[in-house]
């Protein structure tokens, strides 16, 4: 039952999979060719979610963007030497094979900037991000040598206040490039926050699409909750194929977080991520058939709150509560036998209800 080989194969794309959904959007941000050269973005941690507006920007000022692609396991090795503490989060651990495959490319500079704060969505007490999704920059500036070889821009910006931001993103660009000016800033900022905004609608609207589908088609809804950069392939090892191979339809937590006002919690609900994750729980508990599986990676310190205040919001709307702990490790035959016991507990509960109305 700890084999996993009957059920990892990967098949075709699933239209009632809203992670191959997100994975297609921002493989569609591909380098346009630019006049101020090429900036290199490491696809990782809070990159996954701002990509669509540091791609927006950046093309605005006239510079080629790239980023260091999809992780894998090989990518994964490459940056490992460089990795100084091994109890840290397996994305965080993936940034250093990231910088590295970017060392080798042709970029006039690499943008890894530290953002204390998140994008405000209004479902918190405060919006900042998690410490190692904030700060993680500063540990590349100091165990990754690769960076010395390029400018790297890895300053302390806000995208919580746009106006603080079209000024502080001025100074900080002006030191590496000189020509910059106020308005192509500005232009390049209105074009970035457009952008962002789009692609968060373009998710929203995908979600409904499959919830709609799988309404119709009598399915049932998983919302596979964590945070962004677990859509990276490498980081959930699939787990969006296995629940959409039992026959449900798998949406993520932004998708839905916005159709639910803020409440109070137990715990100081003060990050974007998490935020999301208690608005995408409390929904679930108003929708007979969606039900919430949470991602956890391993060493997540913060985890550590979400995981009790997500248990505690479905338990309290009589729903069940699964978690699934990740990291570098890629059986999932223990994942698959934790899911058969979720869909089965699930119809389980759902014949006594019928028997009950009966």
């Amino acid at each position: 039952n700890r084999c996993d080989r009957p059920v990892s194969h990967r098949g075709a794309e699933n239209p009632l999979n809203l992670y191959e959904y997100k994975q297609r959007l921002l493989a569609e941000y591909k380098p346009q060719p630019g006049i101020r050269g090429t900036i290199g973005i490491p696809l990782g941690l809070g990159m996954y979610e701002l990509l669509p507006f540091w791609y927006a920007f950046f093309t605005k000022l006239g510079f080629s963007v790239v980023t260091s692609g999809p992780s894998s396991r090989e990518l994964y090795l490459e940056g490992q030497s460089t990795i100084p503490s091994d109890t840290v989060c397996y994305p965080a651990k993936l940034l250093h094979g990231h910088i590295h495959r970017l060392s080798r490319m042709a970029v006039n500079a690499v943008f890894f900037p530290c953002l204390t704060y998140n994008v405000d969505e209004g479902l918190g007490d405060n919006h900042y991000n998690c410490p190692v999704v904030a700060y993680y920059p500063e540990v590349i500036a100091g165990n990754c040598p690769e960076v010395q070889q390029t400018k790297f821009i890895y300053d302390y910006v806000g995208l919580h206040r746009p106006k603080d931001f079209t000024k502080k993103i001025f100074t900080i660009l002006r030191s590496y490039f000189p020509d910059i000016t106020k308005g192509e800033v500005k232009e390049a900022t209105d074009a970035a926050y457009a952008e962002y905004a789009h692609h968060m609608s373009l998710i929203r609207k995908e979600g409904e699409r499959i919830i709609d589908q799988a309404r119709a088609e009598g399915r049932r809804i998983i919302v596979l909750a964590g945070r962004p950069y677990h859509v990276d392939p490498e980081v959930n090892h699939g787990i969006d194929h296995l629940i959409t191979r039992h026959g449900a339809a798998v949406v993520t937590e932004d998708s839905i977080s916005n159709r639910v006002q803020k409440f109070p919690t137990s715990v100081l609900n003060q990050w974007t991520y998490h935020s999301r994750l208690y608005a995408a729980a409390k929904y679930c508990t108003t929708q007979k058939d969606m039900d919430l599986v949470q991602l956890v990676s391993f060493g997540c310190g913060v985890d550590a709150i979400t995981t009790d205040e997500t248990r505690e919001i479905l338990q309290r709307g009589n729903k069940l509560y699964t978690q699934l702990k990740i990291d570098e490790i890629t059986n999932l035959g223990a994942v698959n036998i934790r899911l058969r016991s979720l869909f089965a507990a699930l119809d389980e509960r759902d014949e006594a209800a019928a028997e009950k109305a009966e």
